[in-house]
């Protein structure tokens, strides 16, 4: 009858080493392996390298050790003995495999940090666009006269006072409201006087203040 031969982890090996000699001792796959166990691949992976600190904390991590070592035949009071030895070298109060869940919640603050960002730019651009159109509201409207020229000389005792402004805005040239077009342009025919005449062009919305544009033109 063959002998079996006990494995033990008491030997100048690492647990890791011996976890992974074992494994391919036993010549099963690493992914296999972590499928029967129920144990993701990144964990027993960092089992077989030391990297303990990779675990899930506390209890968790303590256990993949324990399952792990007891598929792989290894005495569960060997295993026991490692993971003591394990915390007697560890500094007081530092747990062996409490590095995993700082990483967790550094990577769960991650995306909520990104999240919050997010939020504020979308609050901060709601903000501007409510100030944009507030601005837009109370402004005055553009207004822009095309003729007469300002300070224009004449002989005509008639001239088209014409312009252009937003399309919403209400246009009055001397006080007489004057209709404009769908593209805001406007245009007036008005009756001058002999001397100085005071031309008068405004431009208001509902909401707004008033744009006001005055040109003088002398009749000799």
């Amino acid at each position: 009858m063959a002998e079996f031969t006990r494995k033990s982890l008491n030997n100048k090996s690492s647990l890791g080493s011996r976890l992974r000699d074992a494994r391919e001792l036993k010549q099963a796959d690493a992914a296999l392996a972590a499928k029967k166990l129920g144990i993701r691949l990144e964990y027993l992976l960092a089992l077989e390298e030391d990297h303990f600190d990779r675990l899930p904390a506390g209890l968790y991590g303590r256990n993949y050790v324990k399952k792990y070592g007891r598929w792989l035949g290894f005495p569960s009071s060997e295993i026991n003995k490692w993971l003591l030895e394990k915390e007697k070298n560890t500094a007081p109060g530092v747990d062996p495999f409490s590095q995993k869940i700082v990483a967790k919640k550094e990577f769960a603050n991650f995306p909520k940090l990104i999240r919050n960002l997010v939020l504020v730019l979308i609050l901060l651009a709601f903000l501007g666009y409510l100030a944009f159109y507030l601005t837009r509201i109370v402004s005055a409207p553009e207004l822009v006269v095309f003729e007469p020229a300002n300070n224009l000389k004449t002989t005509s005792t008639i001239w088209e006072i014409s312009g252009r402004s937003e399309p919403e805005a209400e246009i009055r040239i001397n006080g007489e409201e004057v209709l404009s077009m769908k593209n805001g342009d406007f245009s007036l025919v008005v009756n001058l006087k002999k001397g100085l005449n005071n031309i008068t062009v405004s431009a208001k919305k509902k909401h707004s203040s008033e744009a006001v544009v005055e040109r003088q033109i002398l009749v000799e």
